[in-house]
């Protein structure tokens, strides 16, 4: 079994809000699952960011309808 850490993060009510909307939303059995996955998924984004890729196409498949999200973070920064 992989060694694991405790970590505490602190949230203002918004943000706690916006998790706990998150997790609702997702099914996730917990807020640190919730967690566990933003960070998967920011990871992934970013992984494809280092490639070049720096907007993700959504699509509707009951319409066939797309949209494409622009993600500020992962647009390139100037150095």
């Amino acid at each position: 079994m992989a060694k694991t850490k405790r970590v505490v993060f602190s949230f203002d009510e918004r943000s706690y809000d916006s998790l706990e909307k998150i997790k609702k939303q997702g099914h996730f059995a917990s807020l640190a699952d919730t967690v566990r996955q933003a960070v998967e998924v920011s990871g992934a984004l970013q992984s494809q960011a280092h490639q070049g890729y720096t907007e993700v196409t959504v699509r509707n498949p009951q319409t066939g309808e797309e949209r494409v999200l622009v993600i500020p973070r992962l647009a390139p920064q100037a150095d």
